[in-house]
């Protein structure tokens, strides 16, 4: 079995929250894609993905996305690693392979009224691919979109509403020892 977690979902679901909380329950580290790709591009503080993606394009972005994503799974310096990926990160076909082949990927289900909900707390600018739209309807849109994609990678799904992050990443681990990792 894989020494890598990796987490999907919708923008909203709580990957970026509940990964450290993973972490922590199976001693490992982890790691946030997109901050990891903000940070080896030297973007700042406030910048962010949404800074790069405005500047560079989408297209450009989801290539630094899937190189920061193999090295991720593949590097031997972190035995053990959780990995919250970006929303988006499933749209490259070579994303969702790398996924099933080398990682447990769990993901973190939850409907886009209840991301846009989530949502309603991050500042402006942060997901640009929100932008133009009421973030609810765009949020449903990326969802039929994804929703295969995420279906096609996940190992398991966990379902996210009324549940707090430290629930969610109990149940994530659950689901990890039930399948045998670690």
């Amino acid at each position: 079995m894989s020494e890598r977690v990796a987490l999907i979902g919708l923008s909203g679901a709580g990957k970026t929250t509940v990964a450290p909380l993973v972490a922590a329950r199976l001693g490992c580290d982890w790691i946030d894609l997109d901050r990891e790709i903000a940070r080896a591009a030297g973007v700042g503080p406030g910048g962010g993905v949404g800074g790069l993606i405005r500047r560079d394009g989408e297209a450009a972005f989801r290539a630094r996305e899937a190189e920061t994503l193999r090295e991720a799974l593949e590097a031997d310096r972190r035995p053990r690693l959780v990995v919250a990926c970006g929303a988006g990160a499933l749209s490259l076909r070579e994303n969702r392979d790398r996924l099933r082949a080398r990682a447990v990927t769990i993901w973190l289900r939850v409907t886009p009224g209840i991301a846009a909900e989530r949502l309603g707390t991050a500042p402006e600018g942060d997901r640009p691919l929100l932008e133009g739209d009421v973030p609810e309807t765009r949020l449903q849109a990326l969802w039929e979109a994804r929703r295969d994609a995420y279906e096609a990678a996940a190992t398991a799904v966990v379902d996210t509403e009324g549940r707090t992050p430290d629930e969610v990443a109990d149940r994530v681990v659950a689901v990890l020892r039930e399948a045998g990792w670690g």
